[in-house]
Parts: C-alpha cells; sequence; structure tokens
C-alpha cells in the first residue's frame, strides 16, 4: 500500500502550496523620508550622480528624485507586474507533462462466469509542443525584458515628476516669501498712514491708493499660497508620504546647459538608450516570436503513447499508440495572418513613437532656447529695476513721488522679480524633460539585436 502511495507522494512534491494574504487594512505611507530605506547605486537615471543620501540634512532636487523613485507607490505596483512578467517568462518555458490514463472492466451477467475483471494503463505525451515551446519562451522572455524597461521608463518620468515639483514647491515659498515680506511692509504703512489722516497730516486720496494696492498684494498671496499648498502637497503624494508631511526644501543646483550638438548627438543613438523605445524592440520581438510559434503550430502535432492491458478473459497486451493532427486544415494559417496583424500593428507604433521623440526634442530644445533668452534679458535688466526701486522708496519717503505712482512701481518691480523665478523654474523643468527625452547621460541598455548570441 505504501508503495503504491509513492508515486503521488513524488508528484505531490512538485506542486506549490497555497497560503493566504489578506488585503491591507490601513495606508502605507511613511511619515518621514528618513523612515525610508534608500539604496542609490541600485537605480538607474537620467542626471544622477554620485550622490550621498541624507534627508536628515533636508532634501536636494537629486533626494527628492530618489526617493521618489524607491516610494512612489504606483511603481511599487510597477513593480509587481514586472515580477509576475518574469514569473510568466519561466512557466513559459516549462514543457507539459504526460497524460496518464487507466481503466477497469469488470464483468457483470449470467455470462460473466469464469472471466476476470479486465484493466488498462496508459501514458501518453504530445509531441507538438516541443516544437513551438522555442518560440513561446522567447516570446516570453522579450515582454519580461519590455516589462522591466517600461518599469524602468516608469522611474525616469516619476524622477522627472518629482524633480518639477521640487522645483515648483520651492519657487511657491520664494514667491510667497516676496510676497508676505512686500505685504507686511505695506500693511505696516497702511497702519501708520491711517493715523497720518486723522491727525491732518496725510490725503484721503494717498491712503486709498495704498489701501488698493495693499488688497491687490493680499489677493494675490492668497492665491500664490493655495497653489504652494497645491504643489507642495503633489509632491509629498508623489514620494509616498503621509499626507502633510513637512518637506525641508534646499536650494537647487544650477543645470548645465545642452549643447546643440550634443542634442543632434543623442538622437542618433536614442533608440539604444531610451528605455521605452528599446522596451518597444522587445514587444516586437516578443510579437515577432508569436509570429513564427504560430507558423510552427500549423504542422501536424503528432502524440505517442504506451498501454498495457488485460481483458476480461485474461488476456494481457502491450502496445503503442501513434495519434497525428492536422492544424492547417481548420484555421492554422488564420491564426499566423492574426499573429502577423499584430506585428504590424507594433511596427507602426514603434515607428510612431520615433516620430513623436523626434518632434518632442526639437520643440523641447527650442523652447529651452527661447526661455533662456527671455531669462537673461530679465537678468540684464534687473539692476535697473532693483535701482529705480531704490529710488522710488526714497523719493516717496522725501514726499517728491505720489502714493499711486510708489505702489505702481513697487507692484511693477515685485512683478518682475517673480517673472524671474518662474522663468527660471520652467527653464529648469525644461531642462530635465529634456535631458528625459534624451536619455541622458547615456545609459548601458541592452536591446535585443544586442541580446541574441
Amino acid at each position: 500500500m505504501r508503495l503504491a502511495a509513492l508515486p503521488f507522494a513524488v508528484l505531490l512534491a512538485g506542486c506549490a502550496a497555497y497560503s493566504a494574504r489578506p488585503l491591507p487594512e490601513r495606508p502605507d505611507l511613511a511619515a518621514r523620508p528618513a523612515d525610508v530605506k534608500v539604496e542609490v547605486k541600485s537605480l538607474h537615471l537620467p542626471d544622477l550622480k554620485p550622490h550621498a543620501y541624507d534627508p536628515t540634512k533636508g532634501l536636494d532636487m537629486t533626494d527628492v528624485a530618489i526617493l521618489a523613485v524607491v516610494n512612489n507607490p504606483a511603481l511599487r505596483t510597477a513593480r509587481s507586474e514586472a515580477r509576475a512578467a518574469r514569473v510568466q517568462s519561466f512557466a513559459a518555458g516549462l514543457l507539459p507533462g504526460p497524460t496518464l490514463s487507466a481503466s477497469r472492466d469488470r464483468p457483470t451477467g449470467a455470462s460473466a462466469s469464469g472471466n476476470v475483471t479486465g484493466h488498462s494503463v496508459g501514458l501518453d505525451y504530445d509531441l507538438g509542443p516541443l516544437f513551438t515551446s522555442g518560440a513561446e519562451q522567447a516570446a516570453a522572455e522579450a515582454r519580461a525584458q519590455q516589462a522591466d524597461l517600461d518599469l524602468l521608463w516608469a522611474e525616469w518620468q516619476v524622477a522627472q515628476q518629482a524633480r518639477a515639483l521640487f522645483l515648483q514647491c520651492g519657487t511657491d515659498r520664494a514667491e510667497t516669501t516676496l510676497l508676505g515680506d512686500l505685504k507686511q511692509t505695506m500693511q505696516h504703512r497702511y497702519t501708520a498712514e491711517q493715523a497720518a489722516l486723522k491727525s491732518g497730516d496725510l490725503a484721503f486720496d494717498n491712503l486709498s491708493a495704498e489701501l488698493a494696492a495693499l488688497q491687490d498684494v493680499q489677493t494675490r498671496a492668497d492665491t500664490l499660497a493655495r497653489q504652494e499648498n497645491d504643489d507642495c502637497a503633489a509632491l509629498v503624494a508623489l514620494l509616498g508620504l503621509a499626507p502633510g508631511t513637512p518637506l525641508t526644501l534646499l536650494p537647487p543646483d544650477r543645470v548645465e546647459d545642452i549643447p546643440a550638438a550634443s542634442v543632434a548627438a543623442a538622437l542618433k543613438d536614442l533608440p539604444k538608450r531610451r528605455p521605452d523605445l528599446v522596451a518597444l524592440q522587445y514587444g516586437y520581438q516578443a510579437q515577432d516570436e508569436e509570429v513564427r510559434r504560430a507558423v510552427l503550430a500549423q504542422f501536424p502535432s503528432i502524440g505517442v503513447g504506451v498501454n498495457r492491458a488485460n481483458d476480461t478473459s485474461d488476456v494481457h497486451t502491450v502496445g503503442f499508440s501513434v495519434s497525428l493532427s492536422f492544424p492547417f486544415i481548420f484555421g492554422g494559417a488564420k491564426q499566423v495572418h492574426a499573429a502577423e496583424a499584430d506585428r504590424d500593428i507594433l511596427w507602426q507604433v514603434y515607428q510612431q513613437r520615433l516620430d513623436e521623440t523626434e518632434g518632442e526634442v526639437r520643440q523641447s530644445a527650442a523652447d529651452l532656447d527661447l526661455l533662456q533668452s527671455e531669462l537673461a534679458t530679465l537678468k540684464a535688466g534687473s539692476g535697473d529695476t532693483e535701482a529705480m526701486g531704490k529710488s522710488a522708496d526714497a523719493a516717496y519717503a522725501r514726499g517728491d513721488l505720489a502714493a499711486p505712482a510708489y505702489y505702481d512701481l513697487s507692484i511693477a518691480s515685485l512683478n518682475r522679480r517673480l517673472e524671474g523665478l518662474d522663468l527660471e523654474t520652467q527653464a529648469q523643468q525644461l531642462h530635465l524633460a529634456l535631458a528625459t527625452l534624451l536619455g541622458l547621460p547615456p545609459e548601458d541598455l541592452q536591446h535585443p539585436d544586442e541580446s541574441q548570441p
């Protein structure tokens, strides 16, 4: 009895066991950046230089990119999907097992006297999967490579988004400080001028101009405070931190210009370096293997088997069986044509992505040149604007400048400073987008053509 159970025990030893995994009951968000474990060496991001990650000293632009890639909730899901693709690739390499059949025939009725119980045991194996397994495994491996590269491209985009929100949140804070300082100064002056109006030392027109300017600054400050709250909250969410987590942001580093020659050179070998383009190449390769598998599946499939039996008259037999199926008779060519149609779609998708990438890069480079030109013009006139503001302060204090004109100059000077901050942020964000589009600095990515022996 124990020997009879042995084959079943061996079969069960190769099975996986079930284990339950209940759904989570609460959010899994870190309360502080320092609570997140980070291994910088495992990251492959554009513009990521050797960097010591220490959030206790505050977060710079590189820190937020690293933290976002490591802790972003959407990327955690993407990593699980990439692992699932790897498991499917492993499963595709497993061949189906043989089929074991058994039967028992027991004689019944008056004519059963002198007969014995018949038995038969057979073992069959379909050889068809042996011909198509290579193509199936190659397709699954290519899809797994595609999933890994799609994940990498998602990490690049999240890193870019984190850097952009870092810049925007920091700019919002700087602009809020500027507006707050001006509002406080104007509030002090307005309080003092209210007292001067009561004593008869100031005309009502001057006070009304002060009040209108103060209200305008207050409205802009409130609007900017809401924008700061939204942008900084978006950064906190992207970093996978609990809502309301305070962030200490350090001043951003100056970004290096990307010469036009570097843009042109990067475009030439971009399909070998940018993760999404290489991922599409692997996707196309996977579908090409599907075409090959469909072609191979048209050929007759052979099944072989051996059996042993005895009938009710106790005659024992040992034999074998061969079976043939002819899939090309019942729509095998249809499967080939369907696979080829899907491959043609992927070919067009890849061509479309190449065309769009060329346009995106050229447009971003042109926009960056325009922004840098505007910023240079603004900085060239910043000295005159600052000098004019100081002169206006002195003239207003002496009584040589009317209140409406003075407040107009103050607001104009503030607008120039705010415009400078906005242009600087936009230029840095566009630089980051261009670096991501170009995959700079070059990443050592292997594409399908180079992965073949």
